[in-house]
């Protein structure tokens, strides 16, 4: 069977985008034009000014609506384009987004190799050069928003089980962390403990494998409005990709949102609910996404599992993993 034609050739489809452009450099001539008069509030209902100033907004507006759509179709593309520049920009501009950034800078570099100068060395500015350098200037800024905007940014410090900072050769931060942590409520809302009293066992592979995972299944159970309770439950998966940021958007099958739609029914996770947790949604979660097998299994916490003596199938390891998750989240989680 032959594969269906497409609708437009390839020379009309750049035709059109070429126009595109051209259509949207006409727009921010235009409004430009149009900057000198400023606010249109100012000038009386009906005045010439005002009815101009306003197709003025209105054509800011429909390009930022039309440029947020192309962004979209961009960063769809950059999934499976194969065009070098494409992907190199949305891979730049997605610096902000660490899992996203760093997923489509593997593929950038699976696709065109690593990234030399001539000599063959790997030189300055380099897509993962370039991320470390934009990660250290918004920490650097970081300090001074909080400092500046502490309100704002408390609502999101309470659900962080850390807080980035500079860590310099010269100076101790210990009392800046401090006074940082006590002014934003650090992990207040945080459904693990892991504060300064209870640092014995945050650095056990299981705890660092547990932390990312239920940081994401916590954003995903305080998301919804009970009120909407049932809307979500009928669009579950576009839910999920909505709020839940670390969830790998290319492996959301129907049987891991089956799991995580499971969410929406539990209590808070807290010591008492530990085990409902581990049963119902995080060991069935793991079991599909990493459990692999004996040989092919790299995640340390999961892999000191199974090589165990004892656990000589799936199920034993699923076991065996159920009360290393239990036990994780009961010594670490809050009181209920």
């Amino acid at each position: 069977m032959s594969e269906p034609k497409p609708k437009f050739s390839a020379e009309t489809l750049t035709q059109k985008l070429q126009k595109l452009t051209e259509w949207a450099q006409d727009a921010v001539c235009f409004a430009r034009e149009l900057d000198w008069l400023g606010d249109a509030k100012q000038y009386p209902e009906g005045s010439e000014k005002r009815d101009l100033a306003l197709v003025r907004d209105q054509v800011d507006f429909r390009l930022n609506d039309c440029c947020r759509r192309l962004e979209s179709c961009r960063c769809a593309r950059a999934e499976t384009t194969r065009v070098h520049d494409l992907l190199l920009d949305v891979v730049i501009n997605r610096t902000g987004d660490g899992p996203d950034a760093l997923r489509l800078m593997r593929r950038y570099h699976s696709l065109f190799g690593d990234e030399t100068e001539k000599n063959g060395e790997v030189g300055p500015d380099t897509l993962p050069d370039i991320f470390a350098w934009d990660t250290y200037q918004r920490v650097s800024a970081l300090r001074q928003l909080a400092a500046q905007y502490p309100k704002h940014i408390r609502h999101s410090a309470r659900y962080m089980p850390g807080w980035p900072m500079i860590v310099s050769h010269h100076l101790d931060g210990t009392h800046e962390f401090e006074t940082m942590a006590e002014l934003l409520e650090l992990g207040a809302d945080y459904p693990l403990d892991a504060g300064p009293r209870k640092r014995r066992g945050t650095e056990t592979p299981m705890f660092c494998y547990l932390q990312p995972l239920v940081s994401g299944l916590h954003v995903l159970y305080i998301g919804w409005d009970e009120t909407d309770k049932v809307r979500i439950h009928e669009n579950f998966a576009s839910y999920v990709r909505a709020f839940w940021w670390s969830f790998p958007k290319e492996e959301l099958t129907p049987e891991i949102v089956a799991i995580l739609k499971r969410v929406l029914d539990l209590p808070p996770l807290t010591k008492k609910a530990a085990r409902e947790w581990s049963r119902k949604v995080i060991v069935p979660f793991i079991m599909i996404k990493d459990a692999a097998d004996r040989e092919t299994c790299k995640i340390p916490a999961l892999r000191n599992i199974w090589q165990h003596k004892s656990v000589k199938s799936r199920a034993t390891f699923q076991s065996r993993l159920h009360s290393a998750v239990t036990d994780t989240l009961q010594r670490f989680g809050r009181p209920g």
